[in-house]
C-alpha cells in the first residue's frame, strides 16, 4: 500500500524579526545563497529516502518568510522541489509570501510558473499601531496592495493569516482588522 507524505519547506529569512514569532528564522539574509544551495542538495536526499513508497499530497513552504529569495531562487527552489518530488497529485501546493514588504510582482510572477494551488499574504493586523509595536516593517496600505497585486496576476487562492490577542489590541481593534480583511475577500482566513 503507497503511503501518503506532506513536505514542509522551510526558508528561515525575514526582514525583521516578530516579537511573537515562535519560528526559527534569522535577518541574515547574507546566508540565502548558501542555505538554498544546501536545502536543493537535502532534497535530493530526502527523495531518496521516500523512495516509491511514498506519494508526496501537499507541499507547504513556509518561513520565515519564502518570499524574501529572489525571483531566480524562488525559481531554482521551486524547479527542485518539481524534480525532487514532482508535482502530479498534489492536493495542496502552498507557497507563504508572507510579509507584504517582501512581496513584488516578480516574485508573484515567479510562484505562478509553478503549480502552487495558495499563497498566503499575512498582515497578522490591520493595525498599524500594532505592526509598528510587534516588529513588522510593513503597512496596512502594503497589506493592501499586495494582496491586490496577487489577485490582478491571477491568484484564486489565497489565504491571511491573523493573531488575536496581539499587545495593546482590544476587541474594537480585532473587529476593524476583520472589517478591512473582509473587504479584501481571501479564500481563507488562518
Amino acid at each position: 500500500m503507497e503511503k501518503k507524505a506532506g513536505i514542509y519547506i522551510h526558508i528561515p529569512f525575514c526582514e525583521s524579526r516578530c516579537i511573537y514569532c515562535g519560528f526559527y528564522s534569522t535577518t541574515h539574509n547574507t546566508l540565502q545563497h548558501r542555505y538554498t544551495d544546501a536545502l536543493l542538495k537535502e532534497m535530493e536526499l530526502r527523495r531518496n529516502e521516500l523512495g516509491n513508497n511514498y506519494s508526496i499530497d501537499t507541499i507547504y513552504i513556509g518561513g520565515g518568510t519564502p518570499t524574501t529569495l529572489l525571483p531566480h531562487q524562488i525559481r531554482k527552489l521551486l524547479d527542485t522541489v518539481g524534480e525532487a518530488f514532482g508535482y502530479e497529485g498534489l492536493a495542496e501546493f502552498t507557497v507563504e509570501a508572507g510579509r507584504p514588504d517582501s512581496i513584488t510582482r516578480e516574485k508573484l510572477m515567479a510562484i505562478r510558473e509553478y503549480p502552487v494551488t495558495r499563497i498566503s499574504v499575512n498582515p497578522q493586523t490591520m493595525n498599524q499601531e500594532t505592526l509598528d509595536i510587534i516588529g513588522r516593517r510593513h503597512t496596512v496600505e502594503q497589506t493592501k496592495e499586495a494582496f491586490h497585486l496577487a489577485r490582478e496576476l491571477g491568484y484564486d487562492n489565497i489565504n491571511m493569516d491573523l493573531i488575536v490577542g496581539l499587545p495593546g489590541e482590544d476587541i474594537h481593534m480585532v473587529e476593524r482588522t476583520l472589517e478591512q480583511v473582509r473587504e479584501l475577500a481571501p479564500d481563507s482566513i488562518t
